[in-house]
């Protein structure tokens, strides 16, 4: 078996294969190609998502702080009572490309338990317990 393995790796197709592949040029584009992935994922989350423990609730305005910023989303008419967030609160805010929110997930332990974890403006999001969006049969 030791014998095919090593004749294997030294195939001169196979040598001539991985010169081809393995060279410099893809190897610096695939670097490339995932320094530019990791980039507008980057962008998307701070432009679109808002993730955080909640510093200070005035009326329409959540103050939201995270390890890298504090922010202040206007959730304006948005379908969530002012009771329903709390100050300590961890929290996901979903805002579309024109700026207005989404959705608001409540990520703490305590709204988890008690209603399910999600507050939402449509009905494409998990909701519930157990993250599922589907009825199961019974």
């Amino acid at each position: 078996m030791k014998e095919k393995i090593k004749a294997f790796f030294q195939n001169e197709k196979l040598k001539r294969f991985t010169k081809k592949v393995f060279n410099k040029k893809t190897i610096t584009a695939a670097i490339i190609i995932l320094v530019l992935a990791a980039g507008l994922r980057i962008a998307f989350s701070l432009m679109f998502e808002i993730e955080g423990t909640v510093n200070k609730v005035d009326g329409s305005k959540i103050t939201v702080a995270n390890f890298l910023t504090t922010k202040t989303v206007d959730i304006g008419n948005f379908q969530t009572t002012e009771s329903s967030i709390q100050v300590g609160d961890r929290i996901e805010i979903m805002k579309n490309i024109s700026g207005d929110v989404i959705s608001v997930r409540d990520r703490s332990n305590r709204n988890m338990k008690e209603k399910g974890n999600s507050f939402d403006n449509d009905k494409h999001n998990i909701k519930g317990n157990g993250g599922s969006n589907f009825k199961r049969g019974k």
